[in-house]
Order: C-alpha cells, then structure tokens, then sequence
C-alpha cells in the first residue's frame, strides 16, 4: 500500500534531482515545477513515475514543463 508519506518522499527527490540535473536550487526546482503544474502531475502519476530512473522522469518532466512554457 502507497502512503501520502512515500509519496512526499519521492517528490522532494525527485525536485533535488531535477534541480541537480538543471544547476539550480531546490527552491527554483520547486518554483519552476510548480509554476508548470509537474508536482502535480508526478503525485497523480506516482505509481507509474516511482518505476523508472530519476534520469529518465526528470527529462521527461523537462519535456512536459517546456511544452507547458519553461525553459529549462
């Protein structure tokens, strides 16, 4: 059974990867994913997102984030 716990939890990695793959703080990180709805979108899809590599769900979540707008 997932918790909203190991939900969290994989969420503030996930923003401390992206933010190390993107030379910015965890803060920006934060702010710029939320700005594009992704934290949003990694909770919903959590159960798909937790199977795969940070690597590969931060591109992804850069791809999204740019269609939505970001420059990153």
């Amino acid at each position: 059974m997932v918790t909203l716990n190991d939900i969290a939890e994989y969420i503030v990695i996930f923003i401390a990867s992206f933010a190390s793959r993107f030379s910015i703080t965890e803060t920006q990180a934060y702010n710029y994913l939320r700005k594009y709805d992704a934290i949003k979108l990694v909770h919903e899809f959590y159960d798909v997102m937790h199977t795969q590599s940070f690597e590969d769900m931060t591109e992804s979540i850069a791809i999204y984030c740019r269609r939505k707008g970001g420059d990153l």
